[in-house]
C-alpha cells in the first residue's frame, strides 16, 4: 500500500507498525459484512444515565443500527437524536491514523502488557488533519481536530490491541474542552469458522466548556456475518 510505504521506517519494531498500517489501509475492501449486539453504558459527571442497547450492522463500509432500546424499553429517537453517541470504531478512526495525507509522526514507546498479553507502544501525533476522517460533532458543529495518542500491537500476530485517539488541540468557541477515544481490538470468530479483528470495547470522554463531563462505554458482543435474503415471487396472473 503506498501510504503503508514509509510507515515504521527506521524506528524499532517499525515491521509491526507497517502491517498495522496495511490491516488499516485495505479495511474498507476486506472487512466483512457482519452484525453484532452493541451496549453503551453513557455516564454524565460520575453518574449513570442509561444503557443504550442497539443492533449494529456494517455492511459495504456503512454503518446502521436497528433495535435501539434506552434502559430496555424501545427508543423511538434515531441515534442522533438520542445525545451523546460515537461511531467509526468498525474501521475509520484506525485508518485515520495511517491516511497519507495527515502525515502521522510515529515513535516506539516500549513494551507492556494487556490482560497478559505482550505488546509493543507506539505513540503518534497527526498536527493537521488534511484528511479529516477523526471528527467530532456536538450542537451541529464538527471539528477535525489534530490529534495524538497510542497503538498497542500483539508482537506475535502484527494485529491492533488497542488505539487510543486524543484531541490535541480544539478550535475556539467549539463547546468541547477535551475529547478522547479508546478501542480494545480482538480477533473475533464467526460461525462459519473465519474470523477477523474487530473492535470489541470502546471508551469514549469528554468534557465540555460548560463543565459537562461524559464517558461512554461501549461493548460489542454476538457477531455474525451479515447476509441478505431475498425470495423470488412470481408475478401475478
Amino acid at each position: 500500500m503506498p501510504e503503508c510505504e514509509a510507515v515504521g521506517a527506521d524506528i524499532s519494531h517499525g515491521d509491526a507498525l507497517f502491517k498495522v498500517c496495511e490491516y488499516a489501509a485495505t479495511l474498507p475492501q476486506r472487512i466483512p459484512n457482519f452484525s453484532c449486539e452493541q451496549t453503551t453504558s453513557r455516564f454524565l459527571n460520575g453518574q449513570v444515565v442509561d444503557v443504550i442497547t442497539a443492533r449494529v450492522t456494517y455492511v459495504d463500509g456503512r454503518e446502521s443500527y436497528q433495535d435501539i432500546r434506552t434502559n430496555k424499553r424501545s427508543a423511538t429517537n434515531t441515534l442522533p437524536e438520542i445525545g451523546t453517541w460515537s461511531t467509526g470504531q468498525f474501521e475509520a478512526d484506525i485508518r485515520a491514523v495511517f491516511v497519507g495525507g495527515n502525515k502521522a509522526t510515529w515513535r516506539f514507546a516500549g513494551n507492556d502488557k494487556i490482560d497478559g498479553r505482550p505488546a509493543l507502544i507506539f505513540t503518534y501525533e497527526v498536527a493537521h488533519q488534511d484528511v479529516a476522517l477523526w471528527q467530532l460533532h456536538m450542537h451541529g458543529l464538527t471539528a477535525a481536530p489534530p490529534y495524538k495518542g497510542e497503538l498497542w500491537i500483539d508482537p506475535e500476530t502484527s494485529a491492533p490491541l488497542r488505539l487510543n485517539v486524543a484531541a490535541a488541540e480544539l478550535p475556539e468557541g467549539f463547546p468541547l474542552r477535551s475529547a478522547e477515544v479508546q478501542i480494545s481490538y480482538s480477533d473475533v470468530p464467526f460461525g462459519d469458522g473465519t474470523s477477523f479483528v474487530l473492535p470489541v470495547r470502546s471508551t469514549v470522554d469528554s468534557s465540555a466548556t460548560a463543565g459537562r463531563q461524559t464517558h461512554n462505554v461501549l461493548e460489542f458482543q454476538n457477531c455474525h456475518k451479515f447476509r441478505a435474503t431475498a425470495r423470488m415471487v412470481p408475478p401475478a396472473d
